[in-house]
């Protein structure tokens, strides 16, 4: 698996895509920096996942995180200055403790989820900074304006959606009394949040606004709806859908 890119509007169909990482290396979960300058991205080095950055072009590529920490999921601060991403850096975990084995709930997430943290660091390797403690916090992402992060946090069987400032405090409970909620993702403006959740034993997409109200149910089909994004333009929710196969759905969003 190695990172590629193409051209939104190509008319090709994939035949002018470009591979930017090369190697032996597993690369996957590639990230444009918001001015489009950089992809951060993850690559299994010596069996255990690390946080790589490079120019858009593929130049420039430079290791952030070491060690026999796994450290996954990376995006970006609003900044293009900072990556956030899972570690279990400070929990002493390594891949051996549980990636790719499925969680206690069997539906969201892996074992080692449980101990993963959130961290940023700047995109050259300097200023690691943990900015929660406890495992169990993952899927995070920055809001439009920088100020909040939104994450899924496991406790137990818990799989559930919080929201907190940008320096860590103030982390509150999206979900109320629902326990199977995951794959969050911000509204282009940052004021709404999109997300999947267990319903009659399928994910459904959900929206709910970032203070927690007015929660509202956006699928109600057969198949699982998981990992949804909100289009740039806000007009738009795309998400996957596994009906036998995986498939990737594009829907009007929500006004």
């Amino acid at each position: 698996m190695k990172v590629h890119a193409m051209n939104a509007d190509s008319a090709s169909h994939g035949s002018d895509m470009r591979q930017l990482t090369f190697g032996s290396d597993e690369d996957d979960s590639p990230a444009w920096s918001p001015d489009g300058k950089k992809i951060a991205f993850v690559s299994i080095r010596a069996g255990v996942s690390q946080i790589f950055v490079m120019n858009a072009d593929g130049a420039n590529v430079r290791q952030l995180t070491n060690g026999n920490a796994e450290n996954i999921h990376p995006t970006w601060a609003p900044d293009s200055q900072r990556i956030l991403f899972n570690t279990t850096k400070f929990a002493g975990a390594t891949a051996a403790d549980g990636r790719d084995v499925p969680s206690d709930n069997k539906v969201v997430g892996e074992q080692i989820d449980k101990k993963m943290d959130l961290a940023t660091v700047r995109i050259d390797g300097t200023e690691l900074k943990r900015l929660t403690n406890g495992g169990g916090y993952t899927y995070a992402s920055f809001s439009p304006d920088g100020s909040s992060i939104l994450h899924r946090r496991v406790d137990g069987a818990k799989s559930q959606i919080f929201v907190m400032n940008a320096d860590a405090t103030n982390d509150h409970d999206l979900s109320g009394e629902s326990t199977l909620d995951g794959w969050p993702a911000w509204s282009n403006d940052g004021k709404r949040v999109v997300f999947s959740r267990r319903v009659n034993d399928r994910f459904q997409l959900f929206v709910i606004n970032r203070d927690g109200s007015d929660v509202m149910q956006l699928t109600d089909a057969t198949g699982e709806f998981v990992n949804p994004r909100w289009s740039p333009d806000g007009t738009k929710i795309m998400c996957a859908r596994r009906l036998g196969d995986m498939n990737l759905v594009i829907f009007p969003a929500p006004k």
